[in-house]
């Protein structure tokens, strides 16, 4: 099977939250919000962070807020950051498959991959509030 890890998931509620609800927040009210601790919050925002979906601002004022504006943060750049890239088979990645010019099933592969990934980067946070 096929899935998304956890992680995946809370990214997507955590900038859903942050966009439903502009300004600044600190980790405990978002991830009391999205029903997570505020440790796996922050190890989440700080993956989201890399990507630049999140931006984090330190002292007594500071907390967490989008990184760039929600229609700018694609699903994609959250599955880069919580999931590390996509490859939905070995056989994409194996250099030795030197036939792969010429099989069917690699074409399809890669075909289905590159679907994935473009609905991916074409579907933002803002679509999925």
């Amino acid at each position: 099977m096929m899935q998304m890890q956890t992680t995946t998931d809370y990214a997507i509620q955590i900038l859903q939250h942050l966009h439903k609800h502009e300004g600044m927040h600190r980790a405990q009210s978002v991830a009391a919000a999205i029903g997570i601790t505020a440790p796996l919050f922050t190890k989440i925002a700080a993956r989201l962070k890399s990507e630049g979906c999140v931006a984090q601002v330190p002292g007594r004022n500071g907390g967490y807020a989008l990184g760039r504006p929600a229609t700018e943060i694609s699903f994609y750049d959250v599955f880069l950051a919580t999931e590390g890239g996509l490859c939905i088979s070995q056989r994409l990645e194996d250099d030795s498959d030197h036939e792969r010019e010429h099989c069917k099933a690699h074409e399809f592969l890669q075909t289905l991959q590159s679907n994935m990934i473009e609905d991916m980067l074409g579907t933002s946070i803002a679509d999925l509030v």
